[in-house]
């Protein structure tokens, strides 16, 4: 932070800390008037250390404008490159670019080698459509880039991509600087790049093949080229570029690595797939390879192939992939229903961010074999482990109870946690949730609506005081203004879709109820919006299909009630 008794313009008058505290008990944005105390200085030297104060005083009051300006002032009186770099930095906070052009380039006159100014310039004047500016910054930050021209164009492209909003005009910069340089492989590839950025993926291609044209065994080049082929959905050609990239690179595996990330980038899982295959072929040992497959049958649903991925890793004490191979088997096993060997793999999970993941599912798999004292045992032990989740443990408790049918237990469990922070979103959720089960639907949607007055937009929150009226009163219109607004923070969430399939069903809209239900079930073969979907399709006629729905919904969810009433109700 600059501090302005070190500034070699700061002198201790007694007339400056006067000043000083005249200014610091003006009320907030007095800074601009406090500027008519300046004609009572005397000297150059005072009216600069006046707008220094002034604007660390703007600093303090969180007016990084008024800081901006007023440092600005000061260094039309004297010259000090560590107060414009600060007051560039000020102006940078408010976003008001005519005023970063200002101090950038005060800053550029007094420190005419600071890369950071020319960058600052470079993009500022973008900005304010001075292209004609911005083109001479990126010239100098190319002819004076300590790691060559090549980098430098790599580093103008690298600040323009953080500019989505000019594009154009920065491909139109970029294009203009490379016409310069027409025989520096190295400006064809920003080029490249930055028209990869911007989804120009022809002129990204024109561009990587500019620079190969120069130099064929441009590495960057071929994986540039090689990314605009998979952004096209040109695999086969993709794969052709890589193994000329794999041809001249001294580590082929590492180009193999890379190469998965872009086609998992654009969604190729099966291209990807086979990358993984040719490194374990190289290298059977590779654990990165061996878990991104194990990752991809899981993706794919194919459990039973992710286990003989994971089981190897999980196995070996000094793989780094040790614990999350660990965490995913016993997530196969729970999902199997095989719950003694899903603990058995949870408790191996010792480290790592799924460590705590683990432990909560053992702790449910405890009290769900029978075991619940156990399973609170468990969470007991995280609390005083990880006392800031003593929330999340206590809400995760009580569900376990409420899953017991111990709902007096539950609610005391969370009261007790609410008793010391009365507005803890996560215990005022789970409490919701024993209060519906209990049928006290007031209590329910008052703990839902203290919520949503400390986080209107908590979408989790309006889905399930949405659903809650649907389910429980006729105030449908009400639930579902609740529900569209969960939908527009949270339009992929499964269980959001389904809350608004449901309530426009009970508002007599069955048809278009059901693409709601549909995509829901899509994502989450869960009992209750198979209960949903399959009443839906009931109504609309589709009797058949809807009992063929019920019936593979309870092969896998032989016990939800939810499903089962609806099945005994409209198909005993």
């Amino acid at each position: 932070m600059f501090n302005p008794a070190r500034s070699r313009f700061f002198g201790r008058t007694l007339y400056a800390g006067l000043s000083l505290l005249v200014l610091a008990t003006q009320p907030a944005g007095a800074a601009d008037s406090g500027l008519r105390y300046s004609k009572e200085f005397k000297t150059a030297q005072s009216a600069a250390q006046f707008h220094v104060l002034a604007g660390e005083l703007a600093a303090k009051r969180q007016q990084p404008q008024v800081a901006a300006e007023q440092f600005l002032e000061a260094l039309t009186i004297t010259a000090d490159a560590e107060l414009a770099q600060r007051a560039t930095t000020y102006a940078l906070v408010s976003k008001n670019d005519a005023l970063i052009l200002k101090t950038a380039k005060r800053w550029l006159e007094l420190e005419p080698t600071s890369l950071d100014a020319r960058e600052v310039i470079a993009r500022a004047a973008l900005r304010q459509g001075a292209l004609a500016e911005a083109k001479a910054q990126c010239e100098a930050i190319i002819r004076d880039n300590a790691g060559g021209e090549a980098d430098g164009f790599r580093l103008v492209a690298l600040l323009y991509a953080q500019e989505p909003a000019h594009a154009e005009a920065a491909l139109k910069i970029l294009t203009q600087l490379v016409s310069q340089w027409p025989k520096l492989p190295g400006a064809y590839y920003a080029q490249g790049l930055l028209s990869l950025r911007y989804a120009k993926l022809e002129p990204a291609e024109v561009a990587a093949r500019s620079a190969l044209k120069l130099d064929p065994a441009y590495a960057d080049a071929l994986l540039l080229l090689a990314s605009t082929q998979v952004k096209q959905g040109r695999i086969e050609a993709a794969d052709q570029t890589l193994e000329q990239l794999a041809a001249v690179s001294s580590n082929r595996t590492a180009v193999r690595m890379g190469y998965v990330s872009l086609l998992l980038e654009s969604h190729q899982a099966e291209a990807a797939k086979r990358q993984y295959l040719m490194v374990l072929r190289a290298e059977p040992g590779h654990a990165d390879a061996r878990f991104g497959l194990g990752l991809l049958a899981l993706d794919a649903q194919a459990l039973d192939e992710a286990a003989t991925y994971f089981k190897p890793l999980a196995a070996d004490a000094e793989s780094s992939r040790r614990n999350e191979a660990a965490y995913y088997l016993g997530r196969i096993a729970q999902t199997q229903r095989r719950g003694a060997e899903a603990l058995r793999w949870y408790e191996q999970v010792d480290t790592g961010y799924q460590a705590l993941d683990a432990a909560l599912r053992r702790a449910d798999l405890l009290a769900h074999s029978g075991r619940l004292d156990d399973g609170r045992a468990l969470l007991q032990q995280l609390r005083e482990q990880y006392p800031a989740g003593t929330g999340r443990f206590a809400a995760t408790e009580a569900q376990l109870l409420l899953d017991a049918g111990k709902n007096a237990e539950a609610l005391a469990v969370l009261d007790a946690e609410l008793g010391e922070d009365p507005n803890d979103g996560e215990l005022l959720y789970a409490r919701s949730l024993v209060h519906e089960r209990a049928k006290r639907m007031d209590a329910a949607e008052s703990d839902l609506r203290r919520i949503l007055v400390k986080k209107p937009d908590d979408a989790r929150a309006l889905n399930a005081l949405g659903y809650l009226l649907t389910v429980n009163t006729t105030r449908y219109t009400e639930a579902r203004s609740l529900i569209t607004k969960a939908l527009e923070l949270e339009p992929a969430d499964a269980a959001i879709q389904d809350s608004m399939g449901w309530v426009l069903f009970r508002q007599g809209l069955a048809a278009e109820a059901r693409p709601y239900l549909e995509k829901a079930y899509e994502q989450q073969k869960e009992g209750e919006i198979a209960a949903h979907l399959g009443e839906v399709l009931w109504t609309l006629g589709e009797k058949d299909l809807a009992r063929k729905l019920w019936q593979a919904a309870l092969r896998d969810n032989p016990d939800h009630p939810v499903l089962r009433e609806t099945v005994q109700r409209l198909s005993p």
